[in-house]
């Protein structure tokens, strides 16, 4: 039981550790549009596609974006 229990809290410090370190290097902000076909588009961070569609998401979250009070994922 006892190994168990150390087996369970190291798998959680490797995943805590990998998505505290290594997924914080990525770009904080990601755009992705889905059809109804199952198609997708990914727009990379800085194109002006992305840039587009971020300023329009963030004018229709109102003044909470602008303040930073949305937590970006």
């Amino acid at each position: 039981m006892t190994t168990f229990v150390r087996l369970a809290v190291l798998a959680g410090l490797i995943v805590w550790g990998w998505r505290y370190l290594i997924r914080s290097r990525e770009p904080h902000e990601r755009a992705s549009l889905s059809f109804s076909d199952g198609s997708a588009i990914v727009l990379e961070p800085g194109s002006a596609e992305f840039e587009r569609l971020a300023a329009i998401a963030r004018s229709a979250l109102g003044p909470a974006a602008v303040r930073g009070a949305v937590r970006r994922s």
